[in-house]
């Protein structure tokens, strides 16, 4: 057997009311379950294309699980160590994997689909899981999907300025954001969730110490227009498990705008034991549009 794909939409007819059309109607089950299809070019189905080219999504179409895993502690040096900063050069990145980033990370580019090495990843690199033989069918792994947003911590002395950061999302799509670090504040947190991190370079030049570490802002992989559209269990409580909630950013994305698909903070402190999990309800106006499921275009 091979895969059978056409163009629907698929209706499965009958009533209630009545069996006499069909002595056997009842619900429709399917083996593996069903998901959501992943529109975007690079993970949609390609008409005729070969066995183990990947036809990606998410496991069901409502109350998907999109995160499932447990934070590292957050940590103000697990991006960047402690340094002076130049105006237009990269800081130092870590080179040793530790505090939840895994040094010598490479992602495929969404944009280019060229493979990007030597970068720092949170957690551990997005995934998917493949299914049959060539591995064709795959679904995005939420075990995987961890971004953060970042931050940059200063002393009491330091002038503060302005913190440009490249990196990737979860999905390869590349994104950079400017963390405006404002004179004698300890520590200033970023909006973005980011999976990958590929530089962080400063826009001024002060000779006291900076670094850049994670905060417990996690970034959601499907769009998140409304705090009701999402389910978060951490540390297995449910009522009390975020702080904060911003939605999606539906406007132009730029580098000081939020995430383009909204972002929760937790209640408490991530420790690498405590469980997160997202379970997410994209709305009815979102899921027949790329924009709709993933937001618009990074920045």
């Amino acid at each position: 057997m091979s895969i059978t794909a056409f163009s629907g939409p698929l209706i499965s007819f009958g009533s209630a009311a009545s069996n006499d059309y069909n002595p056997e109607a009842g619900p429709s089950l399917f083996f593996g379950g069903a998901g959501l299809l992943d529109q975007r070019g690079p993970f949609n189905y390609q008409p005729g294309q070969n066995f183990g080219a990947a036809t990606c999504g998410f496991l069901g179409s409502s109350n998907i699980l999109s995160v499932n895993a447990a934070p590292a502690t957050k940590a103000a040096a697990a991006v960047a160590a402690v340094a002076n900063v130049v105006s237009g050069t990269a800081m130092t990145l870590v080179s040793v994997t530790g505090s939840g980033i895994t040094v010598g990370a490479s992602v495929v580019n969404y944009n280019t689909r060229g493979t990007v090495t030597g970068l720092l990843a949170v957690g551990a690199a997005a995934g998917r899981t493949s299914y049959g033989e060539s591995g064709t069918i795959q679904l995005w792994d939420p075990t995987t999907l961890t971004a953060r947003a970042l931050s940059v911590t200063g002393v009491l002395a330091s002038v503060g300025g302005n913190f440009l950061i490249s990196g990737y999302d979860i999905y390869g799509v590349p994104m950079t954001e400017t963390i405006t670090a404002a004179a004698g504040v300890a520590t200033t947190n970023g909006k973005k969730a980011f999976k990958y991190i590929a530089s962080v370079v400063p826009q001024f030049t002060d000779a006291t110490n900076y670094s850049v570490g994670t905060t417990d802002l996690f970034g959601l992989p499907i769009r998140s227009d409304l705090a009701g559209d999402i389910t978060v269990n951490f540390s297995a409580t449910l009522a009390t498990s975020i702080t904060t909630y911003v939605a999606a950013v539906t406007t132009t994305a730029s580098a000081t705008t939020g995430d383009v698909r909204g972002t929760i903070g937790i209640a408490s402190a991530s420790d690498g034991t405590k469980r997160l999990m997202v379970f997410q309800n994209p709305l009815v106006a979102n899921v027949a549009s790329v924009t709709g499921l993933f937001g618009v275009t990074q920045a």
